[in-house]
């Protein structure tokens, strides 16, 4: 029984491991990611009845007389004992992760969060911390680290970025070193990992127009 619900909920478990992947977002626990694989899930079998519905309505020619398929793991999900059907099972497997992919758009660009700015029903940016939500802007490219305690500023590229409870990390490239109380520039190096306790980074974007030609080394003013 145990197995027959693993494989059935299968297509939505996939999806969901492809989205937390992709999606920048805070830790998901055990309950959260049970319960969007669950959506998920009933989301793919969902599209995948729509497409059974759509091929009856062309091989029928007609909306009112088709004669509508249903999917068998409606009945499967809530039989006390469950037959699994195979092909739909792969079908939906299939559309996982297309599925997953465009769930992961749609949460990169913010298109439930601004539908409810727009309409004023919320303030909320999304559910990641503003750490990752700042560094996660497209417009974030080029930026200064400022760290008073070490008297050194960072100017580089955003690669990497991370955070947990305890510690934020950042990866530079093409970074340039310069002290932090005059703005002396002191060295260059490829790339530069950065770790510090949660809410320690000053972290500054660069306009372009305070970048050089080569979008590198300028004096931290």
């Amino acid at each position: 029984m145990v197995v027959t619900i693993i494989i059935i909920l299968l297509p939505g478990i996939i999806a969901t491991v492809i989205c937390d992947q992709l999606i920048v977002h805070s830790k998901w626990d055990s309950f959260k990611f049970g319960l969007y694989s669950f959506v998920l899930g009933v989301l793919i079998y969902a599209l995948l009845q729509l497409f059974f519905y759509v091929g009856d309505m062309f091989r029928d020619s007609t909306i009112v007389h088709a004669n509508w398929g249903h999917l068998k793991i409606w009945h499967s999900a809530a039989s006390e004992k469950p037959e699994i059907p195979a092909m739909e099972v792969v079908l939906a497997v299939a559309l996982s992760t297309p599925v997953a992919l465009f769930m992961s758009w749609l949460v990169k660009y913010k298109f439930i969060n601004k539908l409810g700015q727009r309409i004023g029903v919320t303030y909320k940016f999304g559910d990641e911390n503003l750490y990752s939500y700042y560094l996660n802007a497209e417009e974030i490219n080029w930026i200064y680290v400022r760290d008073p305690v070490t008297n050194l500023t960072y100017q580089g590229k955003v690669q990497l970025f991370s955070e947990n409870d305890s510690i934020q990390e950042l990866v530079l490239s093409e970074v340039t070193v310069f002290r932090y109380e005059d703005s002396e520039e002191l060295y260059s190096v490829p790339t530069i990992y950065l770790a510090k306790e949660t809410g320690k980074f000053i972290i500054e974007a660069i306009p372009n127009a305070l970048l050089g030609d080569r979008n590198d080394k300028q004096v931290a003013n």
